[in-house]
């Protein structure tokens, strides 16, 4: 009957509602890890390294003391160019890690008509 059609697309409402609730705790979930990641690239020597964070720019920058005398400024330059896109690649390759794990966030609108039971109301 009309009432049972209600009742049942209110709980496929409800349900759909319940999903999406989940999703975006998912969502959340996956930005703030995302937000907070960092990568480190360090050089064979273990002179210098450098640490991007979500956003690929460098928020710390280590060398060593000897690495001033054993590098030229200009070779110095290339390296920290170098390890930067370095960590940089490392952390988006964490990022698709962990996005390709939140895929499981499939949204199917279908449920979400209610032309049936605005129909099945009607006189």
């Amino acid at each position: 009957s009309t009432r049972t059609g209600v009742q049942q697309t209110m709980q496929r409402y409800s349900a759909m509602v319940e999903e999406l609730d989940r999703q975006r705790t998912e969502l959340e979930r996956v930005r703030k890890s995302l937000s907070q990641l960092t990568s480190r690239a360090t050089s064979h020597d273990r002179l210098v390294a450098v640490t991007v964070d979500a956003r690929g720019r460098a928020v710390d920058i280590m060398i060593e003391p000897s690495a001033m005398r054993r590098y030229r400024a200009d070779q110095l330059s290339a390296l920290l160019t170098t390890l930067i896109a370095e960590a940089d690649t490392a952390l988006r390759t964490r990022s698709a890690d962990i996005l390709s794990g939140a895929t499981d966030l499939p949204i199917d609108y279908a449920d979400a008509r209610l032309d049936s039971v605005v129909a099945d109301d009607r006189p």
